[in-house]
């Protein structure tokens, strides 16, 4: 698939991916592609119920996704984000501790605490099966929140996310929420966590290359985006 020069990306040498941001609305064929890879992947691990696919197909709850394209143009993962968030209650992370007082309290007080300087939230997260490098096309949606908060001008970023990927979340900046113990969402076979990252303190938070390359494809992508907004005047001209 062709994708638009005004298109915000970047490459991605690890995964050999061009890795795309953009919205349902201004892609819906690659929104498409993602859902349905979304779909299959959450189905091969039998946790389709937490996908939420009849809330989330309309695209109206996505403020924005990631799409990792190999040179055919097949996408072999992705992400997307919520938010920036006006309420606390917008979280999803308070529907998945909704039966765990104790770390309901926490998270809900994390929100309050931070979403007057933004927060958004990643969701959806889903490697192919085929990917020739799965575990590059990880480490660039542990990167996403990096990317997601300048895009969206949050300072915050939240996941919930199993124990298993905790090391690459770590790697881009992560604090782990440690006073809430983790959960079995989707079910008993995960232990989710708890993780934030902080735009402001990456750079103190990452570990350095990651930092390095995390801050090189941001000014790539708030290029691509600049180059968007400016289109239409220059045409003008």
């Amino acid at each position: 698939m062709r994708i638009p020069i005004e298109v915000p990306s970047y490459q991605d040498h690890r995964s050999q991916c061009r890795i795309v941001a953009t919205t349902p609305q201004k892609e819906p064929v690659l929104w498409k592609q993602f859902l349905d890879g979304a779909q299959e992947s959450y189905m091969r691990h039998g946790v389709t119920t937490a996908l939420e696919m009849p809330t989330i197909r309309d695209g109206s709850t996505t403020a924005l996704f990631f799409a990792a394209l190999d040179n055919s143009g097949a996408m072999l993962g992705g992400v997307r984000v919520q938010g920036p968030y006006s309420s606390v209650d917008q979280s999803h992370a308070l529907v998945e501790f909704a039966g765990y007082p104790n770390g309901l309290r926490h998270v809900h007080h994390m929100l309050d605490e931070r979403i007057e300087h933004g927060v958004v939230e990643l969701k959806s997260a889903w490697v192919a099966p085929n990917a020739p490098r799965g575990r590059a096309v990880t480490a660039m949606i542990a990167e996403s929140p990096a990317y997601s908060t300048a895009l969206l001008g949050a300072r915050y970023a939240l996941a919930t996310a199993a124990s298993h990927v905790r090391t690459a979340w770590l790697d881009t900046g992560a604090i782990i929420a440690t006073q809430i113990e983790p959960i079995p969402y989707p079910d008993e076979r995960y232990r989710t966590e708890v993780f934030w990252w902080d735009r402001r303190t990456l750079a103190f938070d990452a570990e350095l290359a990651t930092w390095r390359r995390m801050r090189r494809n941001t000014a790539s992508l708030l290029a691509h985006r600049r180059a968007a907004v400016e289109l239409p005047e220059a045409v003008a001209s």
